[in-house]
């Protein structure tokens, strides 16, 4: 399901698809307050809301880069990343004061309920629209943004836009991916990374609730971790690139794996185990909000919601493996196997493309040469020179 509502986004655009997600969790939210004890209705309330979740940011932090200048992408996504750790805290705090889970969980609907009064304000991708050949569509959203900042849309405008829209030969849905070999590779490399990110976190590892016999104060403490993380590795990504944060959470999540596969062997228990846990978390965390960033940067307008859910997807089918691995007979061995798959992702997106004050590729030709010329080593990233001086 999850898949279907991030395809929705490529074919008919950013704000229908907000419009599904949104209904899911209002409906998902009441179907579990009114029908609580109907195990069919259950699991589908549970079932919406969990695929619409990744559908309901990407489409946000996709529109949101789009419309942003090259310089500020990274507090964009910055925003959008340490909103859910914020949220996730709230959640705590809320469920907290409202011990019933009826009130909490109906607070949880109304909250989401109000967003549609806002929906007006979210536009349509001006990109999206170009490449789906609406032109005329696309330079009145891009005038009334304009309007809203209270400036003018330069002359050109419209030019840059009917070139954008030449894009629209390229709608090839999936096979989209396999147009040249740079935009395969980088999609490869964005699968394995979202895979073992899914694997890392969610493996069957020290339950954070055992740090305090509070649950609702481990979610805040869950949620403050994650905002932290998330704005570390931001301030880095603008900072240094996203290609060498990426590497370094990698690195980090490989590194405490192999510390907690030490202390199980030394057989430490404990308090100490928790914080190697949550350290895991922590790097885990920081490598998926850098990740998101590169996905949608390094994709082609046309192909970027059919690149993101083709990798959730597949990082989806990676999760089935997850039971085999928690029900190891040896518990030191999942985190031997942890440490060897982070190795791997730190390894593999280390090749992605530099994509920090970068113009973003629109046409799947864009994204065939996207990165070409760029040193390995490099960091520091500067602006393209038409963007130099912008």
């Amino acid at each position: 399901m999850q898949v279907e509502l991030t395809l929705a986004a490529g074919r008919y655009g950013r704000r229908p698809q907000q419009l599904l997600c949104l209904s899911a969790h209002v409906l998902s939210r009441l179907l579990v307050v009114l029908a609580p004890h109907v195990l069919p209705l259950f699991i589908l309330a549970e079932s919406l809301v969990s695929a619409a979740a990744g559908p309901l940011t990407e489409s946000v932090l996709s529109v949101g880069l789009e419309l942003t200048d090259i310089k500020h992408r990274t507090a964009v996504n910055r925003y959008g990343c340490c909103s859910t750790a914020v949220g996730m805290m709230l959640a705590g705090l809320v469920s907290w004061g409202l011990p019933n889970w009826n009130y909490s969980l109906s607070f949880a609907a109304l909250s989401c309920f109000i967003l549609f009064f806002f929906f007006s304000w979210f536009p349509e991708s001006p990109r999206w629209l170009a490449c789906r050949g609406r032109e005329q569509e696309a330079l009145a959203v891009v005038r009334r943004i304009a309007a809203t900042n209270g400036s003018t849309v330069p002359p050109f405008t419209l030019q840059v836009i009917q070139t954008v829209g030449k894009s629209k030969t390229d709608r090839k849905g999936f096979l989209g991916i396999f147009s040249s070999w740079n935009v395969f590779r980088n999609t490869v490399i964005l699968i394995v990374a979202r895979s073992v990110y899914l694997l890392t976190m969610y493996s069957p590892v020290i339950a954070v609730s055992r740090l305090s016999a509070n649950p609702f104060l481990g979610i805040v403490a869950q949620g403050a971790a994650k905002f932290t993380a998330y704005y570390l590795v931001n301030y880095f990504g603008a900072r240094f690139g996203r290609r060498w944060p990426g590497v370094a959470s990698a690195l980090l999540a490989a590194m405490v794996c192999v510390l907690i596969f030490c202390l199980l062997t030394a057989h430490v228990t404990g308090a100490a185990i928790v914080m190697a846990t949550m350290l895991m978390q922590f790097s885990t965390v920081a490598n998926v909000g850098m990740v998101n960033l590169q996905s949608i940067e390094v994709h082609p307008t046309c192909l970027r919601q059919i690149a993101t859910s083709v990798e959730w997807a597949v990082a989806g089918v990676a999760m089935s493996s997850l039971p085999y691995l928690a029900l190891m007979d040896d518990k030191r061995l999942p985190f031997a196997i942890l440490a060897a798959l982070n190795l791997v992702v730190a390894f593999s997106v280390s090749f992605l493309p530099e994509s920090a004050l970068q113009r973003l590729p629109e046409t799947l030709r864009d994204g065939a040469i996207f990165g070409r010329g760029q040193r390995y080593w490099s960091w520091k990233p500067k602006p393209t020179p038409e963007y130099a001086k912008g």
